[in-house]
């Protein structure tokens, strides 16, 4: 630890030899060894101490385990305010000497047995600079300082041991003792633990709450100070690389945890900024034979894929499960032997074999752009996230009908609604009928509890225990084709009634089975449709 910028001030060399009968620990002596003789040599060639004085502050440091600074304190040499004006003297460091001037919000950042550790405190920030005080700051651990605050201009100060010590306990009198770095870790660890999507932390005039959202629903977590949510908010910036001193903006990034990824959107509102977390497996072990498609469905969505060309989409509101069908059907495409695309804002799950491009609009890279280009790349299958504008939607369909398979999404109530979204995007519609292939929609619908029968027990809280979904999958042969065709200027009820008359089940019929079987209630099947 001899490598201070301030060694070059001293012209001697740290050894350490154990003189006294009491065993130092190692580690202590290892940690304060360098600042100790630092400022006790400083003091001898000032003429504070002498080598007799010197030998007595060893001995405590060692029998002790006492800093020097607070030694030099409790012997008397020096009051608090006395010993940072000699710092400051000797060394050229500015000090801070009020609790008042430490931003306590900042300290609760840290974790509190590194601040205690190496005796230090983050005392404010402005701007891009971040200022640390220690009553030793010759060797604070600058490099992890800079991680957990995110900011790489550090300006060191000098402070009394004392103002570390109140800092410290004003800062964790809330939190536990590993600070708001554990504090944020065991939210996220309950998320999980509960099967939760979705963390919000949601800012109030009073007080700040944790909601989580399982089972499709949001359920409260845990009410929190505004003090500690604005750290809970600080520290998920910090993680996820967004700008901690942006207060005005949306911002969104995304971060690791553990065998997670979390995809994270800051908002500003009337009393803070809003944080949604969503909740990624990183490792996707779904399958079209596994998310929950009946015989029927699923012979007709593998038949489509077979194709290898045409238009696939999948319909239903956020929070439905499109993400995890739409991928289901990826893992089904033999990615070895197929030149596949997806264009994805932003990219949800990491797929080997699939080359997958995030949306950057401040760049540029829109999806009209990148379409464009990935039809240069020689593509068989192409996903795109969602078809939100004309554009994107025109070049998607006519590619389906030049040979390659085109998968999307769509916020729509089913496929006959979805239908009538596209046309209204401007998509001439027999050119739109042409294309399709496949037409998909979905829910996912509470299972009732089956430990209580849906009467609420310790197990499910609310009578639900966990989601099934449930599906509507439209086969567009030619014979349908040329039916809706026909039909001229439709509706979705005549669309409906179409699918109906060539022997399909909607999703409204779907929903009504699962009714019947006992899966789930009338009011959670009127609730998702």
């Amino acid at each position: 630890m001899c490598n201070s910028k301030y060694s070059s001030l001293f012209s001697f060399e740290i050894t350490y030899s154990p003189k006294f009968n009491n065993s130092p620990s190692i580690e202590f002596v290892s940690h304060n060894l360098y600042e100790m003789e630092v400022i006790i040599r400083a003091l001898e060639e000032d003429g504070i101490i002498s080598k007799r004085k010197s030998e007595e502050i060893r001995k405590l440091f060692i029998e002790k385990e006492k800093r020097v600074s607070e030694i030099l304190i409790e012997l008397g040499i020096f009051g608090e305010e006395s010993f940072c004006e000699w710092m400051e003297r000797r060394f050229g460091f500015r000090s801070i000497r009020s609790i008042e001037e430490v931003e306590i919000s900042l300290v609760k950042l840290f974790p509190k047995n590194m601040l205690t550790q190496f005796m230090f405190i983050p005392a404010k920030h402005e701007g891009s600079k971040i200022f640390v005080a220690s009553p030793e700051p010759f060797e604070l651990p600058t490099k992890k300082i800079s991680e957990i605050s995110g900011i790489t201009n550090i300006e060191v100060r000098v402070c009394s041991p004392n103002l570390v010590k109140t800092a410290i306990d004003k800062a964790f009198h809330e939190l536990q003792e590993g600070g708001i770095e554990e504090f944020t870790n065991k939210i996220i660890e309950e998320a999980i633990n509960k099967n939760a999507t979705d963390i919000h932390i949601i800012p109030s005039e009073k007080e700040s709450i944790i909601k989580f959202r399982i089972d499709g629903r949001l359920k409260n977590f845990q009410k929190i100070s505004n003090l500690t949510f604005q750290l809970i908010t600080n520290r998920i910036k910090v993680l996820s690389h967004l700008d901690i001193s942006e207060r005005r903006m949306p911002q969104d990034g995304r971060f690791s945890f553990k065998n997670y990824d979390i995809r994270v959107s800051v908002i500003p509102t009337i009393y803070g900024e809003k944080t949604a977390l969503r909740i990624l497996k990183k490792s996707f072990d779904f399958s079209l034979q596994k998310i929950g498609l009946n015989e029927n469905q699923l012979k007709i969505l593998k038949e489509s894929i077979k194709k290898q060309s045409g238009f696939i989409f999948v319909a239903g509101p956020t929070g439905a499960g499109k993400t995890t069908t739409i991928y289901s059907i990826l893992l089904e495409i033999p990615r070895d032997e197929l030149n596949v695309f997806s264009i994805e804002d932003p990219v949800e799950y990491f797929v080997d074999g699939i080359n997958q491009i995030q949306i950057n609009s401040e760049i540029g890279l829109t999806f009209p752009k990148v379409l464009r280009h990935v039809l240069r790349q020689d593509p068989d299958v192409i996903f795109v996230g969602e078809l939100r504008d004309f554009e994107s939607a025109d070049i998607a369909i006519k590619s389906a009908l030049t040979g390659h398979l085109v998968l999307t999404t769509i916020h729509a109530k089913d496929v006959a609604s979805a239908i009538l979204r596209f046309v209204n995007l401007g998509i001439n519609p027999y050119i739109l009928i042409s294309s399709l292939s496949c037409g998909i929609s979905q829910r996912l619908v509470r299972k009732i509890c089956q430990n209580c029968r849906g009467n609420k027990c310790d197990v499910c809280k609310d009578g639900f225990l966990g989601r099934e979904a449930v599906f509507e999958v439209i086969h567009f042969d030619d014979k349908l084709k040329e039916a809706i065709k026909e039909k001229g200027n439709w509706t979705e009820d005549e669309i409906r009634k179409l699918f109906r008359e060539s022997g399909y089940s909607l999703l409204e019929d779907e929903i009504k089975k699962k009714v019947k079987d006992g899966i789930t209630t009338e009011e959670e099947g009127k609730f998702v449709f």
